[in-house]
């Protein structure tokens, strides 16, 4: 289950994202971000899990990748924002 959610701006960010932790071995899925999380209309999210966030963003900081913000989903689906 995908509980940590890193927002890029674009599908092509995201792609570039999940390419980038997949190479790393890290799990996780490409997917609009849920519109609670969204700065905007085009929003995607790069999905994996809590564990893993730390190694996920070093991973998209070290090669380049452009995130915007980073979102924990609650058990009762609510999202609140984490530090970056």
């Amino acid at each position: 289950m995908y509980d940590f959610y890193m927002t890029v701006r674009s599908v092509t960010w995201g792609q570039k994202g999940r390419d980038a932790l997949t190479k790393a071995g890290l799990r996780c899925a490409l997917l609009r971000a849920p519109r609670e999380i969204s700065a905007g209309s085009c929003a995607y999210a790069l999905a994996t899990r809590r564990r893993d966030a730390e190694r996920a963003q070093t991973v998209l900081n070290q090669t380049g990748v452009g995130w915007q913000g980073c979102f924990l989903q609650r058990q009762d689906g609510s999202f609140v924002r984490m530090e970056r």
